[in-house]
C-alpha cells in the first residue's frame, strides 16, 4: 500500500514519544478547574472539546495518554466547562490576541503559498481571491512559511505589546506572549480588569489597536484643533499618530507618495519634507495644514498610522468563548512547540531555533513540492519530486505540511 502524503502514523508516533518524555513540562493555565479543553487528533475526526481537566497532573496525564495533534484551552472561565455552550456559565475571559502571518498580505506568500479552485481547477499563488472566476469560493490552499513571515508576525506582536503597555497601562506581568507553533504569536492579558468585558467592549479595544476610523483632524491635524506644543511625546493615538507621520514622511520616496496622493502633491511634499518634519518636532501638528491639503494629509495619515497599528485577528479577540493553543504543546501543522516568551525577549526570539522540539536521526523522504526552510543554522530544500535524507527535525516539518512522505 502506497504511503500517504504526510505519513501521519509516523508523525503521530513521534508526538507520542515526545509527550511520553515531556508532558510534565506543560503548565496548567490559570484557574485550570474553570477552563474548557479541546483537542484534535491525527485520526481525522472533529475536535474533542467540553473537556474538564481540573488539575495540572490530570492535564499532563491526558497529553501523555493521547498525544494530540493540537491542544487548546478556553480563554474563558466557566462554572461548568463540560456543559454545552448555553449552560457552561460564563464568568469571564482573558483578553487574547492572535497575530498570524496568514492574515497579512506579504510578498513572500506569492513565493510559497498556492491555491486551487475545487470547482474549475484554476490555480494561483498567495492568498486565494474572495471568488474564483467561475463564481465559486471553494479553494484548496497550500500554505507554508518562511523567515519573512515569522519576522512580520513578530513585528506586529511587538507593536501590540507596546500599545497594551503604553496606552492601556497593562502591566507586563499580566501579559503572556506565546509563539503559536506555526506562523505567528498569541498574546494573553490575564487581569481582573479585562476578565468581565463583553464582546462590544473587546470590539472597542480591537478598533483602538487597529486604529479603525482614526481621522487626522481629530488627532490635532486641523486648524480647528490648534495648539501650542508638538504632540510627538503625548500618549495615546495623538502622540502615536504624530510619530507615525514623522517616521513615514522621513523615509517615503516620491514614487510611494505618488501612489497615495498623486504626482503633484507628492512632488510638493518631497520639496517641503524638511519643513514638514520640523513642524512635527517643534510645533503643534495643526501647523501642517497650510503645507499639505486636507485630503492628501488624511491619505498619508491613514498610511502612516497603519504602520503603527497592530494587525490583529479581530475575530479571536472579540470571541469570548475562544479556544487558544496550550503553551508548551506541539503544533500538528509543523511539529514545533508552542512556546512562552518572557517579556523583553521577543526581539531576539527565533522560533526556527527555539521551537524545534522533535529531533533525531535522519529520515528518507519522498518530496513532491516543498520550499526551503532554515532550522537551527541549516537550510533544507527546496525539494521537488525527489528523494532526500534529512534529520528528524526537518522531516517532521515537511511531513506535517504534507509536502513529503516516508520513502519506501
Amino acid at each position: 500500500m502506497e504511503e500517504e502524503w504526510g505519513s501521519t502514523k509516523f508523525v503521530a508516533e513521534q508526538f507520542q514519544r515526545w509527550y511520553a518524555q515531556n508532558s510534565h513540562t506543560v503548565p496548567a493555565p490559570l484557574e485550570i478547574e474553570r477552563r474548557e479543553f479541546g483537542f484534535l487528533t491525527f485520526h481525522g475526526r472533529g475536535m474533542y472539546r467540553h473537556i474538564k481537566l481540573p488539575t495540572e497532573a490530570e492535564l499532563q496525564r491526558y497529553l501523555r495518554q493521547n498525544a494530540p495533534a493540537h491542544s487548546y484551552h478556553s480563554s474563558s472561565y466557566y462554572e461548568d466547562p463540560t456543559a454545552d455552550m448555553a449552560r457552561k456559565g460564563w464568568t469571564g475571559a482573558d483578553l487574547v490576541f492572535d497575530l498570524d502571518a496568514d492574515h497579512f498580505d506579504l510578498p513572500c506568500q506569492k513565493e510559497h503559498d498556492k491555491w486551487v479552485c475545487r470547482n474549475c481547477g484554476k490555480q494561483g499563488v498567495g492568498h486565494p481571491p474572495e471568488l474564483c472566476e467561475c463564481g465559486k469560493a471553494q479553494f484548496q490552499t497550500e500554505t507554508w512559511l518562511c523567515e519573512r513571515c515569522l519576522q512580520a508576525a513578530k513585528h506586529e506582536t511587538q507593536k501590540l505589546l507596546d500599545i497594551l503597555i503604553q496606552d492601556f497601562g497593562v502591566h507586563p506581568e499580566d501579559i503572556t506572549t506565546n509563539f503559536s507553533g506555526n506562523r505567528g504569536y498569541h498574546v494573553h492579558v490575564h487581569s481582573e480588569t479585562v476578565k468581565p468585558l463583553e464582546q462590544h467592549a473587546r470590539r472597542e479595544i480591537v478598533d483602538y489597536i487597529m486604529a479603525t476610523g482614526l481621522e487626522a483632524e481629530h488627532q490635532g491635524f486641523s486648524q480647528r484643533n490648534r495648539g501650542a506644543k508638538p504632540t510627538l511625546a503625548e500618549g495615546g493615538w495623538r502622540g502615536r499618530a504624530s510619530r507615525a507621520l514623522y517616521d513615514y514622511l522621513s523615509g517615503a520616496t516620491e514614487a510611494e507618495l505618488k501612489e497615495i496622493v498623486g504626482a503633484k502633491a507628492a512632488k510638493s511634499i518631497i520639496a517641503e519634507r524638511g519643513r514638514l518634519l520640523k513642524v512635527l518636532t517643534d510645533k503643534h501638528p495643526s501647523n501642517l495644514t497650510p503645507l499639505i491639503d486636507p485630503k492628501s494629509l488624511q491619505l498619508i495619515f491613514q498610511k502612516a498610522v497603519k504602520l503603527q497599528a497592530s494587525d490583529i485577528d479581530t475575530v479571536v479577540t472579540t470571541d469570548i468563548h475562544r479556544l487558544i493553543r496550550l503553551p508548551n504543546t506541539l503544533h500538528g501543522k509543523t511539529g514545533w512547540q508552542v512556546q512562552t516568551i518572557p517579556y523583553g525577549e521577543l526581539p531576539d526570539y527565533d522560533p526556527l531555533r527555539s521551537a524545534i522540539a522533535l529531533r533525531g536521526p535522519t529520515v528518507n523522504l519522498e518530496f513532491r513540492n516543498a520550499p526551503a526552510i532554515r532550522i537551527d543554522e541549516t537550510w533544507y530544500g527546496p525539494y521537488s519530486d525527489e528523494v532526500a535524507e534529512v534529520p528528524l527535525e526537518a522531516a517532521i516539518f515537511y511531513l506535517c505540511k504534507k509536502g513529503a512522505r516516508l520513502a519506501v
